[in-house]
């Protein structure tokens, strides 16, 4: 290993793990910038390329979780206990099994194009963009030994080149009005630099590593260690995105655009709690108090779930009472239908907060066959949905799909954890209901009075104030970053699978 990696005794500081956190927040930063940048200069040149774009890009999400298929976690637990020499192979071993799973997935993705007879255009842009998101996938098991060694600010450096690049190279072939099918490489590029710049980088570390063929009782026991994970992150994938697909078949590309409007304004607010508050320190702080320190779990837990809902509330406001303001500042006219749309899907935020939290309770607590069941279930009710609701809705439809079915995941994570763990009381949740109810109560009251925007902005006002100077009085204080950097310090260090963010 070379002088890159930092010596444990520093990595250990929390101050090291928010630096951590800091770089791989930078990358994703301009990743979500460059993306929204082309996506909305897409939709205001082409609505039609947009909307096939959409449509690639809710499968090429799909790939990306099929190739992935969970190998992180059993990886990064073999990279935290490697030997000196055994890294390079460990990474061989993973990207073996997901050279194996981009090769079936590209063939799938062809014939799906195949069946559903689209148009070359389209069928082309479904598989450059799927490609793209594949070879990322692969990059992503270089990037995982940068994050066990420490090495986040290479990783980013990386991403940060991969984005600026594909999105520059979009924006640029489309202003020129270049083929849709030279736009669609745009998630090719990404993919080739992150892939040839982490290689490269690993090469660079491990240059005296032998070539020796590969294990392959390891490489299958990796890929059956990471199966239930796989499951679980593969059938959500799947039932977020299959209402993009019914919806094209009774929509076309222009019903997908226009749900794509509205949803990529929703769903980045679900993705930013899931990742960063969720998955970031929320997760870490789980895995350390239940073996630590389990008394500490349920406070932990109640805390968080009141503070999701207490966040998603008045984001939930704004982005339904404001959805004519919004959506028609950024798109062109004839995305109007992302207006009332977008009012339907705001409840998908707060279902997607207390979702998540309660799965990885269940992962936390070893529960991961029961929550892979409650997936299979999720994917079973929402393929129902679709078959019953698109084709009479239309657009309504592929709303309500997506919300019932987070509803119903909803449902069976938070009972199984109430069931089992008995984390709350009905008085926890008195004062977030009251203080929500009487805020619309206040807002319908006030709004014929004077203009929307004012009293969207008086709303607000009070329910921060009085969230502030009550919330933790009723709800204890929100967890933060830097208690996960308290939780590793007592514990003597961070593991590679605290730093793996």
């Amino acid at each position: 290993m070379t002088n890159h990696a930092e010596p444990p005794a520093q990595a250990s500081s929390g101050k090291r793990i928010i630096r951590r956190f800091a770089y791989l927040l930078s990358a994703q930063g301009v990743e979500g910038l460059g993306s929204a940048a082309f996506f909305l200069y897409l939709a205001w040149v082409n609505s039609t390329m947009y909307g096939e774009v959409m449509y690639a890009l809710a499968a090429g999400a799909i790939v990306w979780k099929v190739v992935q298929f969970g190998l992180y976690y059993p990886m990064v637990h073999e990279l935290g206990e490697a030997k000196d020499g055994e890294t390079a192979q460990i990474v061989r071993r993973v990207n073996i099994i997901k050279a194996f799973l981009l090769t079936v997935c590209m063939l799938f993705v062809t014939g799906l194009a195949w069946y559903r007879e689209l148009s070359f255009q389209m069928a082309g842009t479904l598989i450059l963009v799927s490609l793209g998101f594949g070879l990322e996938s692969l990059s992503e098991s270089f990037f995982a030994d940068m994050r066990v060694r420490g090495l986040q600010k290479v990783e980013a450096r990386i991403k940060i080149a991969g984005s600026a690049a594909s999105y520059g190279y979009g924006v640029l072939t489309a202003a020129l009005g270049l083929h849709p099918l030279v736009v669609a490489w745009f998630k090719l590029v990404s993919g080739l630099i992150r892939l040839a710049f982490g290689m490269a980088e690993s090469m660079r570390n491990y240059p005296s590593t032998p070539h020796n063929g590969p294990d392959w009782v390891a490489t299958w026991r990796v890929f059956l260690a990471a199966t239930v994970f796989a499951l679980i992150d593969i059938l959500g994938i799947i039932y977020n995105k299959t209402n993009i697909f019914f919806l094209e078949s009774q929509t076309g590309v222009d019903g997908v655009a226009v749900y794509s409007a509205t949803w990529n304004l929703v769903d980045p607010v679900s993705v930013l709690a899931s990742e960063q508050l969720l998955g970031w320190v929320i997760f870490p702080l789980l895995s350390a108090l239940w073996w630590q320190n389990r008394t500490q779990v349920a406070p932990l837990v109640r805390r968080t779930a009141q503070w999701l809902m207490a966040l998603a509330f008045p984001i939930m406001f704004l982005l339904h009472t404001e959805s004519r303001l919004l959506i028609g500042l950024i798109y062109p006219a004839e995305f109007k239908d992302a207006i009332w749309m977008q009012q339907y899907l705001v409840w998908t935020i707060l279902f997607s907060f207390e979702q998540n939290l309660f799965a990885y309770v269940m992962m936390v607590a070893g529960a991961q066959r029961v929550l892979l069941a409650f997936a299979a279930c999720v994917t079973l009710l929402n393929l129902a949905l679709n078959v019953l609701l698109v084709k009479p809705l239309g657009l309504l439809g592929g709303c309500l799909v997506i919300v019932l079915t987070k509803l119903f995941m909803t449902i069976l994570t938070t009972g199984y954890c109430q069931v089992r763990f008995k984390y709350f009381r009905v008085r926890d949740f008195v004062f977030l209901l009251a203080l929500a109810g009487g805020s619309v109560m206040f807002f319908c009251l006030l709004e014929p009075l004077i203009t929307l925007h004012a009293a969207v902005t008086l709303t607000l006002g009070i329910y921060s104030l009085l969230l502030w100077k009550l919330g933790p009085r009723f709800l204890g204080r929100i967890p933060r970053k830097r208690d996960a950097g308290d939780i590793n310090a007592e514990q003597g260090g961070s593991s590679g699978a605290d730093l793996a963010v």
